[in-house]
């Protein structure tokens, strides 16, 4: 039997939804592709919400 990890990551972005839509677009966005590439080459599986 395979295990299922849930792994949450939480960020404080100033300036509410405005300043997160501000660093969704650029730098989050980019990492948390990365992140999903390494997990999907191991043989995970990733689902992201925005």
């Amino acid at each position: 039997m395979s295990r299922k990890y849930c792994f949450t990551i939480e960020v404080r972005v100033p300036d509410g939804p405005k300043g997160w839509q501000k660093l969704v677009d650029s730098e989050i966005k980019q990492a948390i592709e990365k992140l999903k590439t390494v997990v999907e080459e191991l043989g995970g599986k990733v689902c992201v919400r925005y």
